[in-house]
């Protein structure tokens, strides 16, 4: 994973952010944008995602989940 270290004002900045943030190189050529707001479609994946988190059901590991999928594949 990539990893970026903000400076002190680019955190500020980005905590304080109320109408979006576009990410640009040093030639202000746009790298890419946050939206303020998520969509209706993301608030719902982002919902049921803390639904599932707050639950009390098992859960099953990735590495689980990838090597029942490879099983499939065979």
């Amino acid at each position: 994973m990539t990893e970026i270290i903000l400076t002190g004002d680019q955190i500020q900045r980005f905590v304080n952010a109320t109408d979006g943030i576009v990410f640009c190189d040093p030639k202000g050529e746009v790298l890419g944008r946050i939206p303020a707001e998520c969509s209706e479609e993301e608030a719902a994946i982002i919902r049921e995602a803390k639904r599932r988190l707050a639950s009390d059901q098992p859960r099953v590991p990735a590495s689980e989940v990838l090597a029942r999928l490879k099983s499939r594949e065979q």
